[in-house]
């Protein structure tokens, strides 16, 4: 019995160690695992920080090359290339930032003032819209002055022409061209001296024209047999490394071919092949760095713009502790100038005001702003009625702006000036932001009626008649469901923005004309109302 007692012991303390080795090491690895997920989300962190970072830099890069877009002057010089570079830029950011959407639009109208080219019909095509403003701008000054301009192509022809020809003769016939050189420079009168480059074009065109038909050996000439396998070994690695389905039915119909003039053509299509494709490629890239160019040109004309601006506005940087970046905000630039002009300490006061106030949103949002999904994602989720469609209407996404910077600046204990107190500003945003709801449904409505802009005459919208379907009614739900799925919205999206107008049951256009019913929340008066402001900073 007593042996058995013993054995128990013995195993109870094996039991016991080993239990406590488990729990060390699952101690240890626990650690370690949570070292290890520490440091994955310090990299995670890190890596965020780093995007958000170059995400920042990318949108000051884009608002720096639009911000000449705003003045008339620059339109007045702008040149295509500057045109549709202005344009890509807008193009590529107006889904995500407010500055980019409204300088689209100020570049759809302007262009279309002056050139009568829809930027919405060329998309992102960057050379197409600056070939046809070339085209039209060309086209202009010629009406304007026909004779000059002829004259001026025949000349600018004939210089073209007469450098190819020097560049030609001066490399493969040097001793003709010194001979030409010698009796151009000698020429007695202007006459004689356009005759000699005259002659120089003349026989430039002869001599480097290629001779028709082929000789004996199945080549073109003037190309040599050697220029040939030259550029027949270069297509060939090119095709087998970049395009190996072409080149393998080009090899097969090449092995095979009927005669030695049918395996030349073969060849003569291969390097065709790839000189036309590594061409294309070479554009491309040729275009991206052109790009490029222009780009960092217009973010160094910015800089030195704003270098040049902190210069003037050094003593009101100086008293508001602006750093030079944040120039880069327009509405702080603008206040700052504001403060530099004032006249009376009055104006000194309110334009110090504006500034404080930018410096406080600036140190919410940043430089550049919310970008258009964090507006989205704000307006949404306190706005009813307010869809995916709205954030394509520069004045609608302005409003919003207004909207959200005026709660920031209520929150933050800003209240206003003696013109206009933050409550009013943030009513006027609001008032403003339904009213941009209203006039989309409208449209919407409209395409969905069939009832067009003849509807809208200066007494403003008509009653609707009794043979159309009333609002809310099930007719109405359908062929608003059907304008709906119109526009790209999925499912999900239609049932929801359908029961939206479900429940509100009646015309967008109450959304203004009904004052406090158009708030998300119900609104108290009297007191209530009093005690309500006081607590949150702005009635809802």
């Amino acid at each position: 019995m007593s042996e058995s007692d013993g054995m128990d012991d013995v195993v109870d303390g094996g039991l016991r160690q080993s239990l406590m080795v488990a729990s060390r090491i699952a101690e240890t690895l626990a650690r370690k695992r949570q070292e290890a997920q520490r440091q994955q989300e310090h990299a995670d962190s890190q890596a965020a920080h780093e995007a958000a970072a170059r995400l920042a830099a990318e949108r000051s890069a884009a608002h720096a090359a639009l911000v000449p877009v705003e003045k008339e002057q620059w339109w007045d010089k702008a040149q295509p290339s500057d045109i549709a570079t202005a344009h890509a830029v807008a193009e590529a950011w107006k889904g995500h930032d407010p500055i980019a959407l409204a300088a689209s639009e100020r570049i759809r109208q302007e262009v279309f003032a002056r050139y009568g080219i829809d930027t919405r019909d060329v998309g992102t095509d960057t050379a197409y819209l600056e070939s046809g403003i070339n085209t039209v701008a060309a086209e202009k000054a010629r009406l304007a002055a026909p004779e000059n301009a002829v004259a001026a192509q025949g000349q600018d022809d004939h210089k073209t022409q007469l450098r190819n020809a020097i560049e030609w003769t001066a490399e493969v016939e040097p001793r003709f061209y010194g001979e030409w050189s010698n009796r151009h420079s000698f020429t007695d009168s202007l006459e004689d001296q356009r005759s000699l480059e005259r002659e120089l074009i003349q026989y430039w065109q002869t001599a480097s024209a290629p001779v028709v038909g082929q000789g004996t050996d199945g080549f073109d000439h003037p190309q040599s047999k050697a220029d040939h396998e030259t550029d027949l070994g270069r297509a060939t690695e090119w095709a087998q490394e970049h395009d190996p389905k072409y080149y393998a039915d080009w090899k097969l119909r090449n092995d095979f071919a009927d005669s030695v003039a049918d395996g030349r053509n073969d060849e003569k299509r291969l390097i065709e092949h790839w000189q036309a494709t590594t061409g294309a490629q070479l554009a491309s890239q040729s275009a991206d760095v052109e790009h490029e160019k222009a780009m960092q040109l217009l973010a160094a004309a910015r800089a030195e713009e704003l270098r040049a601006q902190a210069a003037k506005l050094a003593p009101e940087m100086e008293r508001h502790q602006v750093p030079v970046e944040y120039l880069a905000n327009p509405a702080l630039a603008q206040a700052l100038q504001q403060a530099h002009n004032a006249k009376t300490p009055k104006a000194l006061e309110a334009a110090d005001a504006a500034v404080k106030e930018r410096m406080f949103l600036i140190g919410k949002d940043g430089i550049n702003g919310l970008d258009i999904e964090q507006l989205r994602k704000e307006t949404t989720e306190s706005v009813n009625g307010a869809g995916e469609e709205h954030f394509k209407d520069p004045a609608f996404v302005d409003a919003a702006k207004n909207l959200h910077e005026a709660k920031l600046l209520a929150e933050g204990g800003f209240k206003g000036d003696k013109w206009s107190t933050q409550e009013q500003r943030y009513e006027r945003a609001e008032k403003e932001l339904f009213a941009r709801i209203e006039d989309i449904g409208r449209e919407i409505e409209n395409r969905v009626t069939g009832n067009g802009s003849s509807r809208l005459k200066d007494q403003g919208l008509k009653a609707e008649t009794s043979s159309q379907p009333s609002y809310g009614s099930a007719e109405h739900q359908q062929k608003f469901a059907e304008s709906l799925a119109g526009t790209g919205a999925n499912e999900t999206q239609i049932r929801g923005r359908l029961a939206a107008a479900r429940s509100e049951g009646t015309h967008p256009s109450a959304a203004v004309t009904t004052g406090k019913a158009t708030k998300a929340r119900k609104t108290r008066g009297g007191a209530a109302a009093g005690a309500e402001r006081s607590k949150n900073g702005l009635s809802r």
